[in-house]
């Protein structure tokens, strides 16, 4: 078709259009040639291949970003190329092994379709490992050093021969007399410690006190003008604040040194327990008995059920407490002893389940007063507080997943364990402990502080 046809074609088109306007009031729908995307074409002879020649896609060039966008981000999405990491996230289209060998586009068109290469994808950028937040139960009782592989323990059964239970049962005899020294020992440190902390404070307010085997009296009675709220808060929370303190400065700092001796190991450990159940045990008898904790309870007016909801939280920190402290117990035991089930299980019931029982019991006899105290319940508060050791003590018996590490030396054959000597020099220290604060030790502390000029 010449121009001038396709001019009158034009013409012709735009008046039928008009008139179709007029007449209908609407546009007339023109149907576009096809175009096709691509061209074949088809050679003469049949023996050769079809030839595609890809139509080529007009190109669209990207306007350039300003100087601010430049200024501000230079790496942004209108560059063609980047190179970041070693890779192009838009290739050139001509491989440089063409571009090297001559070719032109004209002589690319004219072949065939083929597989292009596809550009490399980016390589996936590997997340940071996020730093998990400790919890509050892995910073009270974690440990501070790395995981160390679990030891591989050879799980023996009980064995038959009569000779090796006798054995076993003579050897372990040894240790509970061991073990219950320490109980007793530990117990008269962390009592003293309790009650000279207590009177420590009262001094501060100008209370004497007078430190029986069974109680701290104060001679200025009940009905004294010294007395306030806030002094009887602080007197009373003395004591059992720096038993909390011993108990997290051994469980956390000094148990977990592989210096200690086991003999040395077992008593601190000793002493952890029993600061615990001073702190935890204690307002659980205070709640139950209105003496010693419990005055914190009653000054502070708290509600009865939110009393209640304290004690049991306290009393599962205390089972929390001994579950975690089983690899402290382990680690006082022989791994030769360790790798046996039931000489485990029979040497944590002997070392520490039995000298809980009679020590404790041997503890209330001894200081059973003579005479009425000045406090009428202080036997009975000191009693709930020997038996939460048992929230202590249990769990330790069935913590199968501890780990301890190889610290407890294992006694020779022909060497007993110091149990009776450690045993004997219990009882004589409890019996001491019983003379000495029998008529009563008086403290009278005085402080004098004062500052001021020489002249």
């Amino acid at each position: 078709m010449s121009g001038n046809d396709q001019r009158k074609r034009t013409r012709l088109q735009q008046l039928s259009d008009r008139l179709i306007f007029s007449l209908t009031g609407k546009k007339p729908r023109h149907k576009h040639p096809h175009i096709p995307s691509e061209k074949v074409l088809f050679s003469e002879d049949f023996n050769k291949p079809v030839v595609i020649i890809p139509k080529r896609e007009p190109v669209v060039k990207k306007k350039k970003p300003g100087l601010l966008k430049r200024l501000v981000n230079p790496k942004n999405k209108y560059r063609s190329n980047s190179h970041h990491g070693g890779i192009h996230l838009n290739p050139p289209a001509i491989p440089p092994e063409r571009e090297g060998a001559g070719f032109t586009d004209s002589d690319i068109s004219q072949i065939a379709v083929e597989d292009r290469p596809r550009p490399p994808m980016p390589a996936k950028a590997t997340p940071k490992p996020q730093r998990k937040r400790k919890s509050l139960h892995r910073i009270l009782f974690g440990t501070r050093k790395k995981k160390q592989e679990p030891v591989r323990l050879v799980i023996e059964n009980k064995s038959d021969d009569k000779h090796v239970i006798r054995k076993a049962l003579r050897t372990e005899s040894y240790a509970l007399l061991n073990s219950l020294g320490f109980y007793i020992l530990a117990y008269l440190t962390v009592y003293l410690i309790y009650q000279f902390s207590t009177a420590l404070v009262a001094s501060n307010f100008n209370i004497d006190s007078v430190l029986f085997y069974y109680e701290i009296y104060f001679p200025i009675g009940n009905a004294s003008p010294l007395w306030n709220r806030f002094n009887i808060i602080a007197i009373t929370f003395a004591g059992p604040f720096i038993a909390i303190l011993t108990t997290l400065i051994l469980l956390r700092a000094v148990l977990l040194r592989e210096k200690l001796g086991p003999q040395f190991r077992l008593y601190l450990l000793w002493v952890a327990f029993h600061s615990a159940t001073h702190f935890l045990g204690a307002f659980v008898a205070g709640i139950a008995t209105s003496q010693g904790f419990g005055y914190v309870a009653d000054w502070l007016f708290i509600n009865v059920f939110f009393r209640i909801l304290i004690s049991l939280v306290f009393l599962f920190m205390l089972t929390i407490t001994g579950y975690n402290s089983a690899v402290f117990a382990l680690e006082t035991i022989p791994s030769g002893i360790r790798q046996q089930r039931w000489r485990l299980s029979l040497s944590l019931g002997l070392r520490f389940i039995l000298p809980w029982i009679i020590g404790g019991l041997m503890v209330i006899a001894i200081k059973f007063p003579d005479s009425a105290p000045q406090h009428p319940n202080i036997m009975v508060y000191d009693a709930v507080i020997i038996a939460t050791m048992g929230f202590m003590v249990i769990p330790v018996f069935f913590n199968r997943k501890a780990r301890p590490r190889s610290l407890a030396e294992r006694p020779p054959e022909f060497k007993r364990p110091p149990g009776i000597l450690v045993f004997v020099s219990a009882i004589v220290a409890l019996v001491v402990f019983r003379l000495i604060f029998e008529r009563g030790l008086h403290l009278v502390i005085n402080f004098s502080f004062d500052v001021g000029f020489y002249r």
